[in-house]
Formats: structure tokens, sequence, C-alpha cells
């Protein structure tokens, strides 16, 4: 019988009050807004969802009232600028709640929208509702990023309070969504649990969403980037991303993570792409150091490891996760993004610091 693990550790909940999700659940929309009544919701999304989609007329039958408004500016990595317009715009039109749709750029640029609004939580803090429509999971996030229009350096905030109250993960909503955005989403969510079981704060409760989640997406996402109408896969990954930032908030995220955040907003590289270039690289490093945490992820990407050792079960895990990037179509190199050799050092030293960065610079090194 083998010896049994005892822990301890800390989990934190969000404030989120609920998530409807499965085929149609956007149809609850209207008693969610009757329920906190709001009879002036705004939404907030991007040109290409406004434009090129009839998603903001399903939201507005679904809310079954007249939108107080539509915002449908925001851009990628959610430049500083462009919020404002969005906050004067929320402001004209005297809205009583807030319709994030899309992916994470909208997400956060609302959450952002919140904090300004409510005066950094002095006054009452507006309702928001996040219909998302990729596979960031950044609906699930009590953190938020946004873009200095000038340095293009992204900065953030961080509160519980920045969380969306009510979310909807409808499938149907994502079916026009870009297949290379919604594949490198997939792969976003993929990086969040991934780093969530090698933490070094690792826990149990953590460890059983984040290995499911692991495992949902090495089943569907490919599936459902190929046949976005078959509506199973879809919400299987939806699913995944919502568990895989179970443990973001406790246990924290790793390098691969911290090095997205310096080159996506400086370099214009979309966050699920950033993924696509730093998880299975940094995850080999990681083998040498938590082979066993690595081990759990090679099973649960549905490897059979029979006669493998340790070690090389632990970087099988990344060698699968760099084919499913191929598979996808997603394998890129940091130098397609203009990203020279000579830069390699300053994002190492600004993801990593002293402590880790000679992993880092090795990490570039090797995806450049």
């Amino acid at each position: 019988m083998s010896e049994v693990q005892v822990v301890s550790g800390e989990y934190s909940y969000l404030p989120i009050e609920r998530v409807h999700f499965g085929p149609g659940s956007i149809s609850w929309l209207a008693e969610e807004l009757d329920r906190i009544k709001s009879q002036r919701p705004f939404v907030i999304t991007g040109q290409t969802i406004a434009k090129k989609t009839s998603l903001v007329d399903t939201v507005e039958k679904a809310a079954g009232r007249k939108l107080a408004g539509v915002f449908s500016g925001i851009k990628q990595h959610a430049p500083i600028s462009v919020i404002k317009q969005a906050i004067s715009e929320v402001q004209r039109a005297r809205a009583d709640s807030l319709i994030s749709l899309g992916g994470g750029s909208p997400v956060d640029s609302t959450k952002i929208a919140v904090k300004e609004l409510s005066e950094n939580f002095a006054k009452s803090i507006i309702t928001h509702l996040a219909i998302p429509t990729t596979l960031s999971a950044a609906e699930f996030s009590h953190s938020a990023g946004m873009t200095d229009d000038t340095s293009k350096r992204k900065t953030g905030v961080r509160d519980p309070r920045l969380v969306p109250r009510l979310i909807f993960l409808d499938p149907k909503i994502t079916v026009d969504t870009p297949s290379w955005l919604w594949a490198c989403t997939g792969i976003r969510s993929l990086d969040h649990a991934v780093e969530s079981v090698y933490s070094p704060r690792h826990q149990p409760y953590v460890d059983a969403l984040a290995l499911e989640s692991i495992r949902l997406l090495f089943q569907s996402l490919k599936s459902s980037t190929n046949n976005p109408s078959e509506i199973g896969p879809r919400l299987a990954c939806q699913m995944a991303a919502w568990m895989s930032f179970a443990g973001v908030q406790s246990v924290g995220t790793g390098l691969s993570h911290a090095i997205g955040r310096v080159i996506g907003a400086t370099w214009d590289i979309p966050h699920g792409i950033t993924s696509c270039l730093t998880l299975a690289e940094v995850m080999r490093h990681q083998a040498r150091k938590y082979p066993d945490r690595l081990v759990l992820i090679a099973k649960a990407e549905g490897q059979d490891s029979t006669g493998l050792s340790e070690s090389k079960q632990a970087l099988s895990a990344a060698d699968r996760v760099e084919e499913l990037v191929k598979g996808l179509r997603l394998s890129k190199r940091l130098s397609d993004y203009g990203i020279e050799k000579s830069d390699l050092p300053s994002i190492a030293r600004e993801a990593a610091g002293p402590k880790e960065y000679s992993m880092a610079l090795e990490v570039l090194q090797a995806i450049f």
C-alpha cells in the first residue's frame, strides 16, 4: 500500500456568483438581468464580433430588452486609451450593467471599466456579465491586463472584485470564432493547467481540476477547431478552460506565463500565441526539476508510458504539447514576430528576474 502524502495549504475562492454552461445557456441572460434589476445593459466587444457576426443581436435578443449601447472598439492587449473611450460611452449611456462579449481583451477591458466606474471600488460596483467566445479563461480571473499606448508595456491590476459576477459558457456563441484564435487560446488554457500542476505550491484540489482540463483539451481541442459546428467538443473545451483557471489565484503561474506577459504587448503577439511559443520548452526545463509532476501531466495527455523511465515520461509530456501545437498549425518562432536575438537578455531579465534568469534565457534561445 502506497504511503498517503500529507499536504497543507490554502485555497481562495473568487466571488463569481453563477456560471451558466451548455448549448443555449445564453437564454438565461434575461432572467439574470431581471434578477439584478438591470434595464440598461451595455455591451463591450471588439470590431470583428460587431461587424462580422450577428452576436450583438443575439445578445440583445437574449437580454429581452434594448441595449443601452455597444462599444466595439476593444483591441488586442486592451490599450488604455481605448478603455477610457469605452468608459466614457458607458457613462453617457447611463448603463446599469456591463456585458463583455469576446475574448480576453473585451473581458479584461470590462473589468478595468468596472474598477474605474466605481472609483477604485469606493462606490457601488456595476455588475459585469461575461459571455466569452474564446478559451482564454479571462472571465475566471481576478486580474486584468492593459497596455500603455506609448511604451507598449503591459501593466495589470488584481483584485477579487474584478472577477465577473455572472458567466455564460455557451458553445453556440463560439462557432464564429476564427479557428486560429480558438486553437491558440486553447493552448493558453493548457498553459494555465500545466503551470498549476508543476507549481511549487501545487495542491490536490487544483491538481484534480487542472489534470482534467489537460485531458479534455488533448481530447477535444483539435476536433473542435477543425469542426466548429460540433457543439460537444466546443463545450468540452470551454469546461477545460474553466477548470484550467481553478488554481491560478491560489498556486500561481510560472515562467511560460511570465515570458508571455513581456513579449505579448511589446511585440503585439496574441497571448494564445505566446503560450504556443513558450509552453513546451518551459516544460522541458521543469521536467528536470519536477519530473513527478510532469509524469502526471503526461498521463492526463493520454500517453502510454509503459516501459518509460520517469525522466522520459516527464520529457514526453512536453513533446506531446509541441506535437499538439504543430497539429493545430500554430508552431512559430520568436523571430517570426520581429524579436531580435539581442532582445533576449532583456526579455529574460524582465520575465524572470535574477533567480530564473538563466532558465528564461535558455528557453528564449531555444524558441528563437
